[in-house]
Order: structure tokens, then sequence, then C-alpha cells
């Protein structure tokens, strides 16, 4: 039957198990003596730290810092409202080397409990270590910026000298800001006369400045810029009514130049063009040219003294009279071959005014173009003039300030600046450490860090499992069982089957809480296999000791139990378990037959089969323990045996060594119909379980799911699901890898997997 295989499981990193990440609480519960010995541990660093500490004690004093005056600072609005604050700069003179050093001076001047250093450079490092100036938190807590009161305070090691060096500070200061203010009026002085000489020099480049635009602006133009903006308006008009006339003339010309020699189409074009009826003649109804070269002398004289000689329409009209002359005399009788028809006269007359209207347009066009240049240049200039005026004003209104400014500053000269009072003096230094609720928090610090460090160390380095999720998660295969630890000491309940281990739970207690364990697995496999029945299931574990051959046992149990047949198979040729757990051997008497007799062709099913108190269950031991037992795993007689058995039984039970200790399990792993995995929850059992499905998964093994055995108490909800730490239910003992794993011993070798031999009295597993 061919079986699903399930997917290599999805790796994640430590400490995520089931998409969950390092809980801090979960951490808590699991490693809190940790936790106890780091705040132990920080507990006594921190009486440690309280107890060898030097003491120090603090004397404080309370200054009120008052301004006499208000100083003028240039540029300033004299209409703000806000309040200067003048106590922060006082803090920073209070703290200086000045101060400091004429403190020192101060304090050889009175009496010290501890005698001074001869350098006062060195008494004034001593003051910068323990003075401390601030403002007042109440007048703070205000939102008054402006509140004069300073706090000083001075920490030292005894606590006469911290009030004496406090008061020579005072001292100091006190007779320091007198000096200082007077000296920054001085200061201040020559500076505001500085800079009102340089303002001075400034006014005067600026006016310089605005003559000299003032004289370039003559040279471009002596007109007002207003009537050079109006004359350009003016031949702007004139531009485009010329350039107007210009393409109408053109339009004339070409209609002229395309007219045919036909009498009848002249004379109809010619009236078209200048609006005058076919029968009428270029020359006029009433007379020829000569009556209109007088009609037109006459405007000419009577226009004259109206327009100027220089006007464009008397320059046309006089165009017009001397084409009319000149017409006038092509027509004289004596030259007949000159006559031309009214159309070729009047196309003559379009060619003059064409050339006329292009001087004109063009003498405008360099008229503009001169009074635009003179137009951006003027501008240019005037802005220049412009900007000049308002810095001279800005120069002025400067000028004024300073002015006024120098005659406030000088009004103050040796009033000084600010005044200090003691509202509090210096009192008797108060110790301030160490302090024993510093020293506690400072330790508990220190434990909870020291504590949290080791927690986390612990815990990266914990290899088991944390939850069901974790296993389900890392392995991807289901968790089908959790077996507690089993009660050995029990005694079996009436009318139960002997001749077996106490270990056989299910048979021997069956209504105990790890037969119900058992049924749950069981139920489990069904529901894996899909009720399929003649199922060839494996029983293996990563290590020894994981209780493999129990979990066998125990399972073969309650699937008898439930009405179906099943055959118990030792595979596990080097340390059997079978022909122990159900007592094959009381009274001494040997095994005739096993399975290595089966696989090597020395006996056949029948004579190696044994049947079991348990009804519907039959089992096949070990037998004689071969020299090679991995070579006979891999014989094709066990696949037929298998086979054999299959078909016989609803369920054949493979008993199987560990998968990390030799390659046993992994040449039966292939010939099964599903696996089950069992291990013990210890501290590495994550990567020992890991290794194994990995292993088993690579043969192509169905890997049905693992059984988490020997959890600690019953199956009951504990924080993270189960009560999975660091209680395991069963002994580790001498079954170990392959070097150890082997058949000079033939002493009572179990498994140790919870099972007791005919010579161990009844005990707890684990114990």
């Amino acid at each position: 039957m061919a079986v699903e295989r399930p997917s290599p499981p999805e790796m994640i990193p430590d400490q995520e198990a089931a998409g969950l990440g390092l809980n801090p609480i979960a951490l808590v519960v699991r490693r809190w003596p940790l936790l106890l010995v780091g705040l132990a541990v920080g507990a006594l660093c921190g009486a440690l730290i309280h107890l060898t500490s030097t003491p120090a004690y603090q004397s404080t004093a309370q200054l009120l810092v008052i301004k006499k005056r208000n100083d003028v600072t240039y540029g300033s609005d004299s209409r703000s409202t806000q309040v200067e604050d003048y106590v922060a700069t006082q803090l920073t003179l209070i703290k200086s080397e000045k101060i400091r050093r004429s403190a020192a001076k101060e304090l050889r001047k009175m009496t010290t409990r501890n005698p001074l250093p001869n350098d006062d450079g060195v008494v004034a490092e001593m003051l910068k270590y323990g003075l401390n100036a601030a403002k007042d938190k109440d007048a703070l807590s205000t939102g008054s910026i402006g509140s004069g009161i300073v706090i000083l305070t001075f920490r030292g090691g005894d606590p006469n000298d911290t009030k004496t060096y406090l008061e020579a500070v005072i001292r100091a200061y006190q007779g320091e800001l007198t000096g200082v203010y007077d000296r920054a009026t001085e200061d201040r002085l020559q500076n505001l006369n500085a800079l009102l000489e340089s303002k001075v020099k400034e006014r005067a480049t600026r006016i310089t400045d605005k003559f000299k635009f003032r004289e370039k602006l003559g040279r471009v133009t002596n007109e007002e810029l207003a009537g050079v903006r109006i004359r350009l308006g003016v031949m702007r008009g004139d531009l485009n009514k010329f350039s107007s006339e210009l393409v109408q003339v053109e339009r004339t010309l070409v209609q002229i130049s395309k007219a045919t020699i036909n009498r009848r189409d002249r004379i109809a074009l010619y009236a078209q063009l200048t609006g005058q009826s076919r029968s009428a003649s270029f020359f006029g109804e009433a007379g020829g040219p000569e009556q209109s070269l007088r009609i037109l002398e006459a405007q000419y004289s009577a226009q004259g003294e109206k327009l100027g000689k220089d006007h464009p329409q008397m320059k046309e009209m006089l165009a017009q009279i001397k084409f009319y002359k000149e017409e006038i005399a092509r027509l004289n009788p004596a030259n007949p071959e000159g006559i031309a028809d009214e159309l070729s006269i009047y196309g003559a007359f379009m060619k003059e005014k064409d050339t006329t209207l292009r001087l004109q347009i063009k003498d405008l066009e360099k008229n503009i173009e001169k009074d635009d240049e003179k137009m951006l240049d003027a501008g240019t200039i005037t802005s220049q003039i412009e900007q000049k005026e308002l810095e001279i004003r800005s120069s002025d209104a400067d000028i004024l300030r300073l002015t006024a400014d120098i005659s406030s500053t000088d009004a103050t000269r040796g009033a000084g600046g600010y005044s200090a009072s003691d509202i509090t003096p210096p009192n008797f230094g108060g110790k301030v450490a160490p302090v024993m609720v510093q020293s506690a928090l400072f330790g508990m610090v220190i434990g909870l860090m020291l504590g949290g460090g080791a927690m986390a160390f612990a815990e990266y380095n914990d290899k088991s499992f944390k939850s069901p999720a974790e296993i389900r998660k890392r392995l991807g295969v289901p968790v089908i069982g959790h077996i507690p630890e089993l009660r050995l000491d029990l005694p079996a309940e009436s009318g139960t089957p002997s001749g077996m281990r106490a270990s056989m739970a299910t048979a021997l207690r069956p209504k105990s809480i790890e037969a119900e364990a058992y049924r749950g697995v069981r139920t489990q496999l069904y529901f894996s296999t899909q009720g399929r029945g003649h199922q060839v299931i494996q029983v293996t574990s990563p290590n020894p000791g994981d209780g493999k051959s129990t979990l066998a046992a125990n399972l073969a149990i309650t699937i008898a139990q439930s009405g179906k047949r099943v055959v118990l198979l030792d595979c596990d040729m080097r340390k059997p378990q079978v022909h122990k757990i159900f007592e094959l051997e009381k009274d001494g008497k040997k095994l005739e037959f096993g399975l290595s007799d089966i696989i090597s062709g020395n006996a056949t099913i029948a004579r190696a089969l044994k049947r079991s108190p348990v009804p519907n269950l039959d089992l096949i031991p070990c037998g004689p323990r071969p020299k090679n037992p991995a070579e006979l795993l891999t014989s094709p007689r066990l696949q037929q045996l298998m086979d054999d058995l299959k078909s016989q039984y609803d369920f054949v039970i493979v008993d199987t060594p560990p998968v990390l200790a030799v390659s046993d399990p992994a040449n039966v792993a292939p010939r099964v119909d599903g696996v089950i995995i069992v291990f013990k929850m210890t501290k590495n059992a994550r990567p020992a379980a890991e290794r194994t499905n990995e292993q088993l998964l690579a043969l192509g093994a169905n890997v049905l799911g693992v059984v988490v055995n020997g959890s600690a108490g019953s199956i009951s909800t504990s924080y993270n699901g189960y009560n999975y730490g660091s209680r395991y239910g069963y002994r580790y003992t001498d079954y170990t890898y392959a070097y150890n794993y082997g058949l000079e011993n033939d002493a009572d070798d179990d498994d140790n997997d919870g099972g007791v031999d005919e010579k161990a009295k009844p005990r707890k597993a684990g114990k």
C-alpha cells in the first residue's frame, strides 16, 4: 500500500516555537531560582557599596540676584514685553574659574577644619567638583523665568568645611559683581561708539552712490520717462496702422499683376479696386489728371499748416502730386506710345505707395527700438536710486537708536549692574551620601541584570521543548500522546493478568491515568492510519532510555484490548526487552527461538511465536542475540516476515533500537507503514528529536507522530500547556551509543524506560 510521506519539517530559530518568541513571563516561571540568585548577589553588592562608600555632606544657601538696570540692546524693540532670563548668566558666572580663584583667596582668610593646599588653582579645582548653582525650582514651577532666586550647594567630606567653602564662594561672587559690570559698561560704550562711527560712514557712502546713479541717469536721458512712454505708444499705433496698409497694398499689387490684357476686364478690376463705376476713367468725368492734380495741390496747401511737412499723410499727398505730374507729362500727345490705361496707372500708384509705406515702417521701428533701450536703462538706474534711498533711511534709524543707546548706557556708569543678597545663609552640611535607598535600588538593578543574564544564558543553552506547539512546529509531525511518570509502586488491579512487568499499566492498572494516556496514543494511531487494518507500526526513539519498549508493549496491549489481533515484534537485537517485559524466561528457562532464528532460517514463525497473558496479543521475541544484527535487519526475509504477519494480524508493532545509537532502525523504517517516535523531556531532547526525525524522513519513512514520555505529573494544564521542564520520569543509564551498545554484556540490560526486571523492586520512573 502506498503511504503518503510527510514533507521535511520547517526549521525555525532557537527560542521561537510555534511562531512564538521568548515569553518573559514563561522564562521567569521556568528560571525563577536564577533570578533569586541574581537578586541576592545584587543585594550583597548594594550592601557592600553602601558600607564602603565615603560619606558626603552638603551645605545649601539661597541668593537673591537683582538686576539694577535694563541693558538696552541695539536693534531691540522697545515695545517687546519679553522678560530677560538674566539668572542663567549669573549661574555661569558663579561657577566660573575666576570666582573660584577669588573664593580660594577668601578661604585663606577663614578657618577650615582640613588644611588647604598652597596652590589657589588646586583649591579652585576642589570647588569646581563640589559647587553647584541652579535656579529655584519653585520659581521655575510658576513659569517665571525672571525670578532672581539662586540655589547654591557645596558637597564635601566634612560638614563644617562645606559651610565655610560655600560662604567663601558667596563673598567672592558679591565682590566681583560691581567690578565686572562696570568694566562691561566701558566695553559696551566702546563697542557702541565704534558701531555708530561705522554707521555714519556707511550712510555717507550710500549718499555718494545715490548721486552717482543720478548722474548716470542724466547721461541716459534728460526727458521725463512719462513723456517717453507716451511717445512710444503713439509710434507703436502708427506702426500698426502702416503695417496694415502695407498688407492691403501688397494684396492689390498681386491682383493687378494677375490681370489680363482685355480692356473690359481691366476696367472692371480697376473699378473693383478703387470703388469707382466702370464708366469712370482714372482721370475723372470732369477732366483728366490736371483736375486731380489741382485738387491734391489744394489739399496739400490746406493741410500743410495743420499737419506739418514731415507728417506721413503730407508725405503721401506729396507723392501723389509727383505721380500726377509725371503722368501728365507721360500722356502728352507728343509721346503717344506712352499712353496707358487706368489699371496700369493705378498699379504704378500702388507700387509707389508700397515703397513709401516700407520706408515709414522702417523709420518707426528704429525710433521705437531706440526709445525702448532708453527706457530699460533708465528703469534699472531708477531702481538703484530707490534702493539707495531706502538704505539711507535705514542708516538714519540705526544712528538714532545707537545715539539713544549710548546716552542711556553712559548714564548708568558707576551704578553697577546686579546685586546679590543672602536669603538663606549657608547651613551646616547634612549627609547626602551614601543613601540606603539608592544603594538598595542600585543593588536591585545589578541583581536584575545578573539574574536576567543568567536566565537568558540558561534558556539559550536549554535544548528542551517548551510546549507541544513547539514540537509540532519543529518536527513537522503531530504530538499523538503524552505519557506521565509511571507509578510502578502501585499494586495491580484485581482481575488483571499476571506474568508481566509493573510498567504494563494498560494491563495491570487499566483504570489508571497512565493507561488512559496509552489509550490516547492508540486513538491517535487509529486516526493516523485512517482506519486501515493490517498495518506495520515501528516504535523507536532518539536515545536509549526514552521508553520506546514500554510504549510499544503498552500500545500493543491497548490495541489488543480493543478487539484487534496484534503481534509485538522485537527487532532490538542488541538489548531486547520484549521477553523481559512479558517474563518469557522466568524460572531460568531460556527462549529457544525468536526473530533472529526466523530471519536466519533456523525456525518458522509458528515455533518463534509466543502467546501473551493479554488476549489477541502475540509476541515474537528477539531470540538469541546475533553478532550481526544490522545485517540481519537488511535481509529480504525480514520483509517477507512482515508481509506474512501483516496478512495474519490487524497490527504489527515493531520495537527497534534508538535511531541515534545504531543504524538498525534505519534498516527497518522503509519496510513499515508508519513510525512513532518516543522521547523523554530532557534538556537535550530537542536536538536529538530533530536529528531523529530528519534521519527518518531522509529514508522516506512515514512518521505518524511523536509521543512525549515521562511528562512530570499527570497530563494537566500548566502555564505553557503541559508540565514540560526539568522533571523527567525515567532513568538514563548504560544504554548508550554504538560503542557501548554491544553484545558482550548479557546481563539484565533493559532500556530503562520504566520497566522492571525480575530482580528489581517496584519503583517510580526516573528514580
